[in-house]
């Protein structure tokens, strides 16, 4: 079962979009800071990694681009409210919230083939 970690600094949003993919099927780690996710994959075995851009301390892209140096393999998803021109740029996926469930079930499928 693919191990996905969802970091989101907003606590309830990050329990629902675990929620969500365990109900898809996929084993769900949490994390609420860039910190937090960055220690989680150092870790863990993370088959694919959903981050918030705005998050205090270590913004999401940061941690994108510092997960790419602890395995340049491993599947990123970015979720932002903000212009993700950015990301997109860097070749990054990226979710626009709000986004339907479904939508985040599809990225993450998508990550871990």
């Amino acid at each position: 079962m693919p191990c996905v970690l969802v970091a989101d600094d907003s606590r309830p949003f990050a329990e629902i979009l675990r929620a969500v993919l365990e109900d898809a099927g996929f084993d769900v780690l949490t994390a609420y800071s860039g910190l937090a996710a960055v220690a989680a994959v150092e870790n863990n075995d993370v088959s694919a990694v959903v981050l918030d851009v705005l998050m205090p301390g270590m913004s999401g892209d940061a941690v994108a681009h510092r997960l790419r140096q602890v395995d340049p393999h491993l599947p990123v998803l970015l979720m932002t409210g903000a212009d993700h021109s950015f990301a997109r740029a860097a070749g990054v996926p990226v979710l626009r919230k709000p986004f339907p469930h479904e939508e985040l079930v599809e990225a993450v499928r998508r990550l871990v083939k």
